[in-house]
């Protein structure tokens, strides 16, 4: 197929490049003008720049392609207006687009979706859902994946490295429950839902690990360090809620988006995140291939 690609420089859409170019697949990179991470794309893609709303640019490109998938998103922000042009306004325009062209459209959404109390990040997950819930004749599918980890993720490395290294930094409940998801297992999801057309009839998905009920942070630590940790830290939410509070206001001195926000807190902060493969892998066979320890090896591979 010829697929379309938003987001496709980030730590998903990266692997996501490869995984589709070696599954045969015709790839273009829609990105933001003037990006700074324009290198991370593949000699084997080629690339579009525009702005996710421009309707007529990408109402020209979608003409040409088979299915869009739509990665691009913004984690970072003080309010609303920060994470609404790529986790709402975007999709509207790309699905908008595609509605006329009878192509369709893949969501990497999130698991926050389901709680679109909690923050403004959530809420924009489920609002973009939504929007694409409203247009009239378009195919769709999404997957909300947990917490994805790799590599070159800048969010659950940095801990498991700690954690390598006998420090357990844990934030949340101490028992909290969460589901996990290597990256290399999400874009072979992706690459597997993409070719089941009976997928894009407005399903919503969500993926994990193989561990039913999610991890403990004590098994976590455990597959990282087997021979046991030094040193356990764990942040109260009443210290988060001051780090966040702190962050917003040297984010608003400076100019920064800030990640660390009570939102975010308030999603840090929940009981449970946990997810359920039963509907992907009976619309596909996907199974997941890498286990948490495989997975942490793979990531700290390459430290």
């Amino acid at each position: 197929m010829h697929i379309v690609l938003t987001g496709g420089t980030g730590f998903i859409g990266s692997q996501l490049q490869q995984f589709l170019v070696s599954s045969g697949h015709t790839v273009t990179v829609y990105i933001r003008e003037n990006s700074a991470k324009n290198f991370n794309i593949l000699k084997s893609c080629s690339s579009v720049e525009g702005s996710l709303t421009d309707l007529e640019k990408i109402s020209t490109l979608t003409s040409q392609c088979d299915l869009v998938i739509y990665c691009a998103g913004s984690v970072r922000g003080a309010r609303l207006k920060d994470f609404f042009q790529a986790n709402v306004a975007g999709l509207k325009t790309f699905g908008t687009a595609l509605a006329t062209s009878g192509g369709r459209l893949l969501l990497i959404s999130s698991l926050a979706a389901e709680r679109p109390h909690l923050s403004d990040y959530a809420n924009t997950k489920y609002l973009g859902e939504t929007v694409l819930e409203s247009i009239e004749d378009l195919r769709w599918c999404v997957l909300r994946p947990p917490a994805v980890y790799g590599a070159s993720d800048t969010e659950l490395r940095p801990l498991f490295k700690l954690m390598n290294k006998g420090i357990a930094l844990t934030v949340g409940p101490k028992d909290q429950r969460l589901s996990l998801l290597h990256v290399e297992d999400l874009a072979r999801a992706v690459c597997m839902v993409a070719i089941s057309p009976s997928a894009f009839n407005g399903r919503k998905m969500t993926l994990h690990d193989g561990k039913e009920g999610g991890y403990l942070w004590c098994e976590i630590v455990r597959a990282t360090r087997p021979i046991g940790i030094i040193v356990w830290i764990r942040l109260p939410q009443v210290v988060l809620i001051g780090f966040a509070k702190i962050n917003m206001l040297l984010a608003s001195i400076f100019g920064y988006l800030p990640m660390l926000s009570p939102g975010k807190v308030s999603e840090l902060s929940e009981k449970a995140w946990v997810c359920d493969n039963a509907s992907i892998s009976e619309l596909c066979g996907w199974r997941p291939r890498v286990d948490l320890q495989q997975g942490i090896r793979k990531t700290l591979e390459k430290s």
